[in-house]
């Protein structure tokens, strides 16, 4: 049963996709069916999952972890509500005193960047700004700090508003949790060979795995990129 639900999820998927059914009701069961998938969204970015990315991300920040919490009833504790299902309670982990440090830096680090004339501060400056708002010696986390401080600078070149619903970024935007949510987006449209998905269990993603170059058929991919940003409209 498993297999031919495979089977008919991707059969739906090639339909959609080539425009098998354009308006008509002989494959209305598509839509029908579509309509009727309600896995989570981390398990559907599995299922489309590329195989065979150049480089690959590190998964959805961690929410929830492995850590079952027993004499409790099966529910789904992450949810909110069992849902219909049953599954067994997973609890929250408290974050290592380095866990909490680097976020915290992460904050204080923005701010600071955010701040800064970019052009005329250097590394260590930031640095040191950043040791003094925080009161310690940050050291040990040089290599940490050094790599946030790329990340951020990436990040702060902002995506473009090509219409209401639809923005045009770039990999530092893609990577950018706080700024996506903050923005209200929902759905990524991820046009890269080589860039993996930075968190396929919070957004929606879609996947046309093509290289930035001249030779490049972007048309062949029209239909399937058409449906997936009109999906999120």
């Amino acid at each position: 049963m498993g297999s031919a639900l495979q089977v008919l999820h991707k059969a739906c998927e090639v339909a959609r996709r080539h425009n098998y059914f354009p308006g008509g009701v002989a494959l209305i069961w598509a839509t029908y069916y579509e309509s009727c998938i309600g896995s989570e969204q981390s398990c559907i970015n599995e299922w489309n999952a590329m195989q065979d990315l150049e480089s690959t991300r590190p998964d959805s920040p961690a929410l929830f972890v492995d850590k079952y919490a027993p004499g409790l009833p099966p529910t789904l504790l992450n949810t909110g509500s069992s849902q219909g299902h049953t599954a067994q309670h997973w609890v929250l982990s408290r974050p290592t005193e380095g866990e909490r440090t680097e976020r915290l830096i992460k904050a204080k680090l923005r701010s600071i960047m955010m701040s800064q004339d970019l052009e005329n501060v250097t590394s260590k400056e930031i640095r040191n700004e950043l040791e003094k708002q925080m009161n310690c010696n940050l050291k040990e986390f040089k290599e940490f700090i050094d790599n946030e401080m790329l990340l951020i600078l990436g990040q702060m070149d902002k995506p473009s508003l090509i219409f209401d619903h639809l923005y045009l970024g770039s990999e530092w935007n893609a990577s950018n949790l706080e700024e996506l949510q903050g923005s209200g987006v929902d759905y990524i449209l991820n046009v890269t060979r080589e860039i993996d998905n930075f968190f396929p269990g919070l957004f929606a993603y879609h996947n046309i795995r093509v290289y930035d170059e001249e030779t490049t058929d972007l048309l062949a991919h029209w239909n399937e990129a058409y449906h997936f940003i009109n999906k999120a409209k």
